[in-house]
């Protein structure tokens, strides 16, 4: 049965909106539940997608036994106030991607959109509305068309502690108030245990795959400073014999390196916080990426024990990389951020490595992957069953 086209869904009880049941610790990861209201909600939102939204609209597709846990989350800039073709035609778009995740239910939030009490205004005896109700309004409907019922639509002026937040008075619940802290949630706690990091914004996420000036060049450039002594054995430019030039190699061409160890000992340097991806690293690197038995195994450390440093590796070559160098390094930084549920991380490197090489055929079918709706679980099924 198809609800009738109006934004507003029916009311619920406050209860229902009180407690969002069993949403995952982090994403991916559905074994450690974590109880939030819609305030937590809020607060969860930058370890959700990796990074502190501002006038976004975020959009949280919720699932499972009791469908109120989390699943795909998506973002994106709030449209103009002044163009209400351009504000459905958006929303119209979020809602058909998360729809990929065939959801049971869902969740509209509004971050910033103009100062409270911007709203549309309100009926007298009515709450106030919160800024851009427009744009909460017409995602609700986008959803409700879809079938997908919507249990909580809600504002905050941003993410951060002491931060104004309401939910928009579609429920009959009224609920109000300030943010706590996000980086003192329980959320935000588990995520760093994890590894997990949350950056202020996504300017500051898109510095990890930024090329360098040097990477930027032609592909026979520099591709970074100087490894440090400690990186020698994985292809740094310090003294030692796997990384060293050989004479009769063609000038500047690193000697044959056992790719396996160049993994190992790259890896190792991460783990011990002294990696410094240098040229020679970074040609051997790319060397050893050109076989398809490496690449297997560097997609297997994506998902191993070492995967926070896999995750490391793949992004300082990703950006220090030269030409095309950086393509497979980008994809592979793509396959850890998605194991994460980093959709946003993955959609960069993802756009970094087609940069490098258009026609880079893993990075294809990742983005492929990525706008078919896949997750963690998808992306780690997918690497077990190429291994």
């Amino acid at each position: 049965m198809t609800p009738a086209p109006s934004p507003v869904p029916p009311p619920v009880p406050p209860s229902a909106l009180s407690a969002l049941a069993g949403l995952s610790g982090l994403p991916g990861d559905p074994d450690s539940p974590v109880r939030v209201g819609t305030e937590g909600l809020l607060v969860a939102v930058p370890v959700l997608i990796g990074f502190r939204p501002r006038d976004s609209l975020v959009m949280i597709a919720t699932g499972g036994p009791h469908g109120r846990r989390v699943g795909l989350t998506l973002r994106v800039d709030l449209p103009p106030p002044d163009d209400p073709e351009l504000v459905a035609a958006l929303c119209e778009s979020a809602a058909a991607a998360l729809c990929r995740d065939d959801p049971e239910g869902a969740a509209v939030l509004v971050v910033g959109g103009g100062e409270p009490g911007a709203g549309r205004p309100a009926a007298p005896g009515e709450p106030e509305w919160p800024p851009r109700a427009d744009v909460a309004g017409a995602a609700t409907l986008a959803l409700l068309e879809r079938e997908i019922g919507v249990h909580t639509v809600a504002w905050a002026a941003e993410i951060a502690a002491g931060a104004a937040w309401r939910c928009y008075p579609l429920h009959d619940c009224g609920c109000a108030g300030t943010l706590p802290d996000p980086a003192a949630s329980v959320l935000a706690a588990t995520a760093v245990a994890r590894g997990a990091v949350v950056r202020d914004s996504r300017e500051e996420l898109a510095k990890v795959v930024e090329p360098t000036d040097d990477a930027a060049g032609p592909a026979a450039g520099s591709a970074g400073p100087a490894a440090s002594s400690s990186a020698a054995g994985a292809g740094g430019d310090s003294a030692g014999t796997a990384g060293s030039v050989d004479p009769g190699s063609p000038a500047g061409q690193p000697s044959a390196v056992d790719p396996r160890r160049l993994l190992r000992d790259a890896l190792a340097d991460a783990a011990a916080g002294r990696l410094v991806v240098g040229r020679r690293l970074a040609r051997a690197m790319a060397s050893a990426l050109r076989r398809p038995w490496f690449r297997d195994e560097a997609l297997a450390a994506c998902a191993g024990p070492t995967a926070p440093e896999a995750e490391q590796l793949w992004a300082a070559l990703a950006r220090t990389s030269p030409g095309a160098d950086a393509a497979t390094p980008a994809a592979l930084l793509a396959v850890s951020a998605l194991l994460r549920g980093d959709g946003a991380l993955a959609n960069l490197a993802l756009d970094r490595a087609l940069g490098a090489d258009p026609g880079h055929r893993l990075a294809h079918s990742l983005r492929a992957a990525l706008d078919g709706g896949w997750g963690p679980r998808e992306i780690r099924a997918w690497l077990e069953g190429e291994r």
